[in-house]
């Protein structure tokens, strides 16, 4: 019994860090995809790459949730928006998350934005029942003008959109703040997606197990 208990508190403990971290909550419905970008930013290709990354490993563990369809949109990115939500998620505190009007009224029920400016990039609000956007840092600006690193910042941050959170291993995926890892360790010369830990699997398949089935969004 005071195992059980034990471990009762350590999942609660793990959940606890996992909303303060604002990760951990699944979609409940197959969200569409917009990506809003320039004609002819070779990123466009990177996010239909990693949508297919993602729903790939979905199949692998044997969930029964897939991401939705990707829809192209060519207009004008509001930089200074996508600026200060990424400013406003990596100095979080706690309390709600101020989302500018121009990114919650965007057309997908996951937008990302490929930007031209140098803020961070992200993925937020976890709602399950709001839309998400996703913000990447402009292709031209340092590290992401370097081989192979765009392609992972743009699987990372996708990642965190459909609920998982960051490790702490330079050489996977999901590496990120608050440890030390920084997108140049995705640099490389061959063209990959770094992996997933054995833990983001099993993470995978609690938020969206085989049995999962669309609700109405």
């Amino acid at each position: 019994m005071k195992l059980l208990i034990g471990c009762i508190l350590i999942f609660s403990s793990v959940l606890a860090n996992i909303a303060r971290a604002q990760f951990g909550v699944p979609w409940g419905y197959v969200p569409k995809i917009t990506v809003m970008g320039s004609e002819g930013d070779a990123r466009l290709g990177l996010v239909d790459e990693a949508v297919s990354y993602w729903n790939k490993m979905l199949e692998e563990v044997g969930s029964g949730f897939r991401l939705g369809p990707i829809t192209h949109v060519t207009q004008p990115i509001p930089e200074e928006a996508l600026q200060s939500l990424s400013q406003s998620i990596v100095e979080r505190r706690g309390g709600p998350l101020y989302v500018p009007p121009v990114l919650r009224e965007a057309p997908g029920d996951l937008t990302i934005f490929l930007g031209d400016s140098g803020f961070v990039s992200f993925a937020g609000p976890f709602d399950a029942h709001a839309k998400r956007v996703v913000g990447i840092r402009g292709a031209n600006i340092p590290p992401m003008n370097q081989p192979n690193v765009a392609r992972n910042v743009i699987a990372h941050e996708i990642g965190h959109a459909i609920g998982l959170g960051h490790n702490s291993n330079s050489s996977m995926l999901m590496c990120g703040r608050p440890a030390a890892c920084r997108p140049i360790a995705f640099r490389s010369d061959e063209p990959r997606v770094f992996p997933l830990t054995d833990d983001e699997k099993r993470q995978l398949l609690g938020l969206y197990p085989p049995e999962w089935k669309p609700k109405s969004p």
